[in-house]
């Protein structure tokens, strides 16, 4: 699965196709929801932060669903994440990445990559 993200509408585009991909190769729904989640938060922060495009590849793996997400412009979250504090705006999307995912890295060629583990 692959997909090129510029904007908001191709970020619902991508996280249908993704939703679609996903239940298509029997992943159960709670998994679907997360997947949908963890893609929306890394993509929207590169669109927003970056101003670049994302770009995504994805794939089952064994018992994770697994996310590479790269960005056209230089664009690195901190390697630990932190939540905001309640009443702040935003903030909370790497912190929600990092508690959905088993693992969060970093490929040598600087794509931000995620496993999901299917339950």
């Amino acid at each position: 699965m692959f997909f090129e993200v510029k904007d908001s509408d191709a970020l619902q585009s991508a996280l249908s196709e993704l939703c679609s991909f996903l239940a298509e190769n029997s992943i159960p729904e709670d998994c679907v929801f997360d997947s949908k989640l963890v893609l929306y938060e890394l993509v929207g922060n590169i669109l927003r932060h970056s101003g670049g495009v994302a770009t995504v590849h994805g794939a089952i793996s064994g018992e994770f669903v697994e996310l590479k997400v790269f960005s056209s412009s230089p664009f690195v979250p901190p390697e630990k994440s932190v939540c905001s504090e309640v009443y702040a705006e935003s903030g909370r999307g790497l912190f929600i990445v990092d508690k959905v995912c088993a693992e969060r890295s970093y490929t040598p060629d600087g794509a931000i990559k995620v496993k999901i583990k299917i339950r």
